[in-house]
């Protein structure tokens, strides 16, 4: 599969908000778009300048930013619950990468907002 016809199945990837699957992995969406690991691997690394598990983690994190903003009753979640709509196995896994990519932890994010 061409470089372009790859790039345009990530983008419906990323509109259909597949990267929620708690089982999302480089395997299983290699799988879906008809190609290999390594391929898109090398892709992603050069095409968005991040790892895979970087660019999983970024969308999760800017889904649930959107969330946030948009939505009011998500502020009043807990940050588990937060974490499980964002397609994160763990809510200490998701602050963490969560701080990583605001500056802060999801509960000062949220103070912020209100």
């Amino acid at each position: 599969m061409k470089k372009k016809a790859i790039l345009q199945k990530l983008k419906e990837f990323e509109k259909e908000e597949r990267y929620l699957d708690k089982n999302m992995s480089l395997s299983a969406l290699s799988y879906s778009l008809n190609t290999n690991n390594t391929y898109l691997s090398e892709l992603i690394n050069k095409d968005f300048h991040k790892n895979f598990s970087t660019y999983i983690n970024e969308l999760r994190v800017y889904y649930i930013i959107k969330k946030l903003e948009q939505n009011p009753k998500y502020r009043n979640y807990k940050i588990s619950t937060l974490a499980d709509e964002s397609g994160f196995i763990s809510h200490s896994a998701f602050s963490i990468i969560f701080k990583k990519i605001t500056g802060m932890p999801p509960s000062d994010y949220i103070k912020n907002l209100n």
